[in-house]
């Protein structure tokens, strides 16, 4: 009887469970733009917030309050980030659609030659591939995985579409970034309250890892796209290619998804340069290449260290199931959102079940003691 009812409990617990997961899900899918818009104001927040502890540290107004001195310096960092961001856009404007225009007007002749390009290619496979493996080939059906692609960008355009098109959440990122910048310190003592006095010390060991790993990972990227726009525009303009701030800006923008984002760029890059030079192509191919090894074994461990540890694999899965629920913005997001997910689950499942071995272990390796002890005595 005992038995039953223990084994009705762990039914019954965890389909209560199941259910409560299904909840949360589908929570979750119903207010996501919320969610990214939340999740983007506080990597906005990441991003300057160390700007203004730095002016808050020095007390660069006297005879103000604390209260005032980051006020101030709130504003004074938001105004120096429009400022840029504005400038930015006003000098990189103006170039780039004078090169996107001409890309447009040569739209013809880069199709001309890149149909040359197919019948060279073409008769290179009738001539040198051997008949049995043109048979092979030729049995296959390639075009569902061409339409798979063409789906999944599909879908990808659209899910970012619908969410940029929610222009009040758009508008609303950086005035809540304002307001966590500001009052950071009173949100984190507000959260704090809300949770019982015996789980403070983990709830503030939770925020310190998700923080470092929000703040690292948004610092990082940004500064890899920085690089990897103005190295990539210098390589260009270096070598005579076309076009060359278009797509480096391109480039830039693209490296803040990991691991697929400088494929996305390097494949027009390395595209047009082959129709423009069988040579520069080439050689555009092993920049984009060696650009992504020095950024993603040297400089990323630098700037982003350890906190990631996650494998290329799961990053690529994560990165699908980010494009499939939330367009390109899932995609940048995915990867941090993993690394916490990992963390939560190492601190609240992992780390319980260890200590509980341990502490298991070394109840018996005590008993095995105490044994050998008695038998001594005997």
């Amino acid at each position: 009887m005992r038995k039953t009812e223990s084994t009705l409990n762990v039914i019954w617990g965890l389909l209560v469970r199941i259910v409560l997961v299904a909840v949360l899900v589908w929570i979750v899918w119903k207010i996501k733009s919320v969610l990214i818009t939340v999740v983007l104001a506080a990597m906005l927040t990441y991003v300057l917030l160390p700007a203004v502890e730095f002016l808050c540290a020095r007390r660069f107004i006297p005879y103000i309050s604390r209260r005032g001195q980051r006020l101030i310096a709130s504003v004074l960092v938001f105004a120096a980030f429009f400022f840029v961001v504005g400038l930015g856009v006003k000098i990189l404007i103006a170039p780039i659609k004078i090169e996107t225009e001409n890309f447009i007007r040569s739209v013809p002749e880069y199709n001309a030659r890149l149909q040359e390009s197919i019948e060279d290619v073409q008769d290179w496979y009738t001539k040198n591939v051997p008949e049995d493996w043109q048979e092979f080939i030729g049995e296959q059906d390639f075009r569902d995985v061409g339409s798979g692609i063409g789906k999944q960008l599909g879908s990808v355009i659209k899910s970012t579409v619908e969410w940029l098109g929610n222009i009040l959440e758009i508008v609303l990122i950086p005035v809540l970034a304002f307001y966590f910048v500001l009052d950071s310190r009173w949100l984190k003592r507000e959260f704090i309250a809300m949770i019982p006095p015996w789980h403070v010390r983990d709830a503030l060991r939770i925020m310190r890892e998700v923080g470092g790993i929000l703040q690292s990972y948004v610092i990082g990227q940004l500064i890899l796209c920085i690089i990897a726009g103005i190295l990539t525009w210098i390589v260009l303009h270096v070598s005579g290619m076309n076009y060359a701030l278009m797509l480096a800006v391109f480039a830039g923008v693209t490296r803040a998804i990991p691991v697929i984002g400088p494929v996305v760029s390097g494949v027009p890059i390395c595209l047009l340069g082959l129709l423009q030079s069988p040579m520069l192509g080439l050689y555009l191919m092993i920049f984009v290449i060696v650009m992504h090894f020095v950024e993603s074994k040297f400089i990323m461990p630098i700037l982003i260290g350890d906190r990631m540890k996650l494998h290329p694999a799961v990053v690529l899965i994560v990165l699908l199931m980010g494009a499939e629920l939330f367009g390109i913005l899932g995609m940048f997001l995915a990867a941090p959102i993993a690394a916490i997910a990992r963390e939560m689950i190492y601190f609240y499942v992992i780390q319980p079940r260890r200590s509980k071995q341990l502490k298991k272990t070394k109840g018996n390796g005590e008993l095995a003691s105490a044994v050998v002890r008695s038998e001594r005595i005997n």
